[in-house]
């Protein structure tokens, strides 16, 4: 029987990092030779080939990484039964949710995966964590996933929530696709490999803003904001989606300026319903889009790439308040 040949695409983080003897610092390879080595085992099990696509900490991770990411798994795309992203934890859950909107109508998984510690850590998570990783782009999975630990959790969803090695990502507003913990469990909610022609769309547009509104915040912070000229804001506000009455001629001005802005709750597992009080009527009026229950993470990426896909106010409401790949529910 045919091995499964999986692509692995080093982007960098801690994973791939050593410890220089000499200085004691931790330092990144020089060859994703070591990430080979560290894998024996797999190398009997499947066919894995290698791609560096860039060797940087996760926090210097931009959108053109994004775009070069995807960009490979189109070339590469008929070759291999799945894909592995390495990457570093602080920006994964941003660049996993980029690549689910960059590639849709998937019909293999592409897992991102990464770790605390340097592959070579004998007391580690990196090793374990690709192992898993190489396990979860051979199943009947077809979607962009996280996995760090035994539990493959949707992309859109995932969120680092500690530097903790025992659960460094979780998936708050949807439970895992996934679970290694025992025997491996599939979870019927998981979106399954079947005949799809693959989309890719890998533009977005960082010019967007994040406000995460806090009581009694300065007017003159907001004005600023207006003055940046932002393509795109997106409103962290409390609870279901409710801002002090004393914002509303501030978003008069953001409309008439023709700035869109998307809620979203600053609530862990929380949703924004604008028809829940009389008030959010008036937000709704405005023009304010919903995020519904969609993350920090994921709001934030969709914004970037819906404004690059949208021609219009109607069509950037309609992709961003519908679910594309299962970011948010309806």
């Amino acid at each position: 029987m045919p091995r499964s040949k999986i692509a692995i695409l080093y982007v960098g983080g801690s994973i791939g990092m050593v410890m220089n003897q000499k200085t004691g610092r931790i330092e990144p390879m020089e060859s994703l030779s070591m990430i080979h080595r560290a894998i024996p085992e797999m190398q009997r099990e499947v066919s894995l080939e290698f791609f560096s696509i860039a060797n940087v900490g996760s926090s210097e991770v931009t959108p053109d990484h994004w775009v070069e990411i995807a960009r490979k798994i189109e070339e590469l795309y008929e070759d291999f039964e799945g894909f592995v992203v390495i990457h570093g934890t602080n920006t994964m859950s941003y660049t996993a949710c980029a690549l689910s909107f960059a590639l849709q109508n998937l019909r293999k998984p592409v897992i991102l995966t990464g770790a605390l510690l340097p592959i070579n850590d004998i007391a580690g998570d990196g090793r374990m964590n690709l192992i898993f990783a190489i396990r979860a782009a051979q199943l009947d999975v077809a979607e962009v996933c996280v996995c760090l630990g035994p539990k493959v959790i949707r992309g859109t969803r995932a969120k680092k929530v500690d530097e903790s090695l025992m659960q460094t990502f979780d998936s708050p507003r949807f439970p895992a696709l996934v679970d290694f913990s025992t025997d491996v469990h599939l979870h019927p909610w998981r979106m399954v490999r079947r005949k799809r022609t693959l989309s890719c769309r890998p533009t977005f547009d960082a010019n967007v803003v994040v406000i995460a509104l806090t009581p009694g915040m300065p007017n003159a912070f907001l004005e600023n904001v207006i003055k940046a000229k932002p393509h795109g804001i997106l409103l962290r506000a409390f609870g279901p989606g409710m801002v002090s009455e004393s914002l509303f001629p501030w978003l008069r001005q953001v409309k008439e300026e023709k700035i869109p802005v998307v809620m979203i709750s600053q609530t862990l597992r929380g949703a924004v319903d604008l028809h829940r009080y009389r008030k959010q009527l008036t937000m709704e009026g405005l023009g304010i889009i919903s995020g519904k229950n969609m993350g920090l993470e994921c709001a934030t990426v969709k914004l970037m790439w819906a404004l690059t896909q949208a021609s219009t106010p109607l069509r950037l409401r309609e992709l961003m308040e519908r679910s594309l790949v299962g970011e948010l529910d309806e």
